[in-house]
C-alpha cells in the first residue's frame, strides 16, 4: 500500500512538473510578448504551486513529507547556461543551473526558493529551501547538493511553515563551524514572530536549537490588517561578535515606528548574551543588507508598497538609532484608496524623509522592482550588485542592478541594470570577490558569475 501511495504522489508530481515545462515551451513559441510570456508562466506556477501545497498538506497527516518523495538524498542541477558573457557587466561569466527538485517557492511568481551560503572558506555551499530542506555540495559541483537531515520538523509544527509561500526561511549564514537560520516561527494561533535557530554544522544531520526569537509576536487581528510576507526581512550579517537582523512589521505599519518593538527595524543581537539592540528603525520589509567592517557602514534595501523600493546607507551604525521613515514618509503608495482615517493619519507615506526628520534613502524606485539582496563587488566597498524580484523587465524587475558609490560612500554616481528574466531571491559572493553566486526562483535555478 505504502509503495503503491509513493507511486501515485512521484507521478503526479512528474505530471505537473511536465504541463510546467510545456506550458513554458509552448509560451516562449506563442506569446506576442515577453509580457505575456511571464504573465501566463506565472498563472501556470501559481497553479502548480497550489497543487502541491494541497499533496504537501495530505502527506503531512501520516508524518510524510514531499521532498521526501521527490529525492531523499539529493537535490539534483542541469547545467543550462555555461560561461555566457554578460552584457555591462564585461568582466563577469555567467553560468546557470536548473533543477526540478525545489517544490515550493517564497512567492507565487516561483517555481523553487532557497537561500545560500559559503562555508569551509567559500570552498562548500550550503543550501536551505523556503520549506526547510538543507544540503550542501562542492563549489564547481552545482550538479548535485547532498541532503542533510535536521530537526527543523520538531521545532517547527504549524502547517502554514511547510505550504504557505508568505512563511519558512528567511535567510541562512554561516559563522565558522556554525549554521543560523531566520524564519517565521509561530506564538499562538494567529500570532508569529521572527526566529533565529543555530546548529553545529554537521553535513549529516543539523541539530537546531533556538538562537534568539523576538520577545512578541504579531497577531493577524489588528488594525492595519496582516501580511506575513512583508513581516519577513530575516537578513542576517556579521557585525563584530554579534548579528544585523532585519525584520519587517508584517503590514502592521505602526511596529516600525515603535521602539519598544523588534518589527521594523534593523537588530543587532550579541552572540554571547543574546541581547538585542535597535540599530536603526522606520523600515518597512528590509530584503537586503551588508556591512562594510572596514569603513562601517551598512547597506540595505527594503521594499516598499506600491513603489518606493529603497536603498539606505548606515554609516556609523551604533553611534545613534536612524530612522528612515516608515511608514510616515514613503515615495511609494498604499496598495488601495479605501483605507479609513485612523489608518492613513499613522501611515501617510509622505514624500519626503527629510522634511519630517527621517534618513533619505540614496536611490528608490517607483515603480517598486522588487528588491532582494546586496552584495560589494570590490575592496573598496564602493561597487555592489542588487537583485530584482518582482515581474516585469520594463520596470527593472527580473534581473540584477549594479550600483557605485562616491568615494566617500555617500551617493551613487553609476547605475546599469542587467536584465536576467528570473526572480535574484538571494546573492552571495565569495571572499576573494572572485564567485558570485545567485539564487534564481522564477526557474528554481543557481546562476553562478565568475571574473
Amino acid at each position: 500500500m505504502k509503495i503503491k501511495l509513493n507511486f501515485i504522489y512521484n507521478s503526479i508530481i512528474i505530471f505537473l512538473i511536465f504541463l510546467l515545462i510545456f506550458g513554458y515551451q509552448l509560451n516562449k513559441k506563442s506569446s506576442s510578448s515577453k509580457k505575456n510570456e511571464v504573465s501566463n508562466l506565472t498563472q501556470q506556477i501559481i497553479s502548480k504551486n497550489n497543487q502541491i501545497s494541497k499533496i504537501q498538506k495530505n502527506l503531512m497527516s501520516d508524518k510524510k513529507n514531499i521532498n521526501e518523495l521527490v529525492n531523499p538524498r539529493n537535490i539534483n542541477f542541469i547545467k543550462i547556461v555555461k560561461e555566457k558573457e554578460l552584457k555591462d557587466l564585461n568582466n563577469l561569466k555567467f553560468s546557470k543551473y536548473r533543477t526540478n527538485e525545489i517544490l515550493f517557492s517564497g512567492n507565487y511568481g516561483g517555481l523553487g526558493t532557497a537561500y545560500i551560503d559559503f562555508f569551509n572558506n567559500d570552498e562548500e555551499l550550503f543550501l536551505a529551501t523556503v520549506d526547510g530542506v538543507f544540503a550542501s555540495a562542492k563549489v564547481g559541483n552545482f550538479e548535485s547538493f547532498s541532503k542533510i537531515q535536521s530537526n527543523i520538523s520538531d521545532l517547527i509544527t504549524y502547517e502554514d511553515f511547510y505550504t504557505n509561500y508568505q512563511y519558512g526561511i528567511k535567510d541562512i549564514l554561516v559563522n565558522e563551524n556554525n549554521l543560523f537560520v531566520s524564519l517565521i516561527g509561530q506564538r499562538g494561533e494567529k500570532c508569529h514572530n521572527i526566529k533565529i535557530f543555530k546548529s553545529k554544522i554537521n553535513k549529516v544531520s543539523l541539530n537546531f536549537e533556538i538562537f534568539y526569537e523576538t520577545p512578541e509576536c504579531v497577531n493577524r487581528d489588528n488594525d492595519h490588517g496582516y501580511h506575513a510576507h512583508q513581516g519577513g526581512g530575516g537578513r542576517m550579517v556579521w557585525y563584530n561578535e554579534s548579528i544585523l537582523l532585519t525584520t519587517g512589521e508584517f503590514r502592521n505599519r505602526p511596529l516600525a515606528q515603535d521602539k519598544e518593538k523588534a518589527y521594523g527595524k534593523i537588530l543587532n543581537i550579541d552572540l554571547n548574551s543574546k541581547n538585542m539592540k535597535v540599530v536603526s528603525l522606520g523600515h518597512r520589509n528590509p530584503q537586503g543588507l551588508y556591512y562594510s567592517k572596514k569603513y562601517d557602514f551598512i547597506i540595505s534595501t527594503e521594499h516598499g508598497p506600491k513603489g518606493g523600493d529603497e536603498i539606505n546607507l548606515n554609516h556609523n551604525p551604533l553611534d545613534q538609532i536612524k530612522n528612515y521613515g516608515w511608514p510616515i514618509s514613503s515615495y511609494g503608495e498604499h496598495y488601495y484608496k479605501n483605507y479609513s482615517e485612523k489608518i492613513l493619519s499613522k501611515a501617510p507615506l509622505n514624500k519626503s524623509h527629510k522634511k519630517f526628520g527621517f534618513e533619505e534613502p540614496i536611490k528608490y524606485f517607483v515603480p517598486s522592482i522588487g528588491i532582494s539582496e546586496v552584495v560589494p563587488l570590490n575592496e573598496e566597498d564602493t561597487e555592489f550588485l542588487v537583485g530584482a524580484m518582482g515581474n516585469e523587465i520594463k520596470d527593472q524587475d527580473l534581473g540584477i542592478h549594479y550600483i557605485k558609490l562616491n568615494k566617500e560612500r555617500k551617493k551613487i554616481i553609476n547605475h546599469k541594470f542587467i536584465p536576467l528574466n528570473e526572480r535574484v531571491r538571494d546573492i552571495i559572493i565569495s571572499k576573494d570577490k572572485k564567485i558570485i553566486v545567485m539564487f534564481l526562483e522564477t526557474t528554481s535555478s543557481l546562476a553562478v558569475l565568475k571574473k
